[in-house]
């Protein structure tokens, strides 16, 4: 068995794109990738090739803290850039949101991961993104 998981692409506009993530655990955990920059829409000809963290709403029930969602950038080695527990809202946009740091390898795609869990954990997470394009 697996963990029960929907990712959906809620809206993929020029300049943003929402998506939304849940997962019911079985106990397995796993890793989604919840943004693909590869399969994004263009704008005026140009690809993608990272995105930011605009906002984030997520409402997360773990059995323990180890448990929480944690959000990658994809890169040779993932770099965690945000811990999801219980039920919150961020708003990164009054600094134009949170940044790939652009680690070794990079893809520019996101990661969620739920690394250690019991069979019962959820999570619901939607995003709003801000897409940044090739130069």
């Amino acid at each position: 068995m697996a963990d029960t998981v929907l990712n959906t692409t809620v809206f993929d506009g020029d300049k943003k794109l929402i998506t939304h993530y849940n997962v019911v655990s079985d106990a397995s955990g796993g890793t989604t990738t919840i943004v693909d920059v590869s399969e994004l829409n263009t704008n005026n000809g140009k690809t993608c090739k990272t995105v930011r963290l605009n906002k984030v709403s997520f409402n997360v029930s773990v059995t323990a803290p180890v448990d929480a969602i944690r959000m990658q950038w994809d890169a040779t080695t993932d770099v965690v850039f945000q811990t999801l527990a219980g039920e919150m809202e961020y708003d990164y946009s009054s600094f134009g949101g949170l940044k790939n740091n652009k680690a070794s390898s990079y893809t520019g795609d996101v990661n969620l991961t739920l690394p250690a869990c019991t069979s019962g954990d959820s999570g619901t997470v939607v995003c709003e993104w801000i897409k940044v394009y090739e130069t």
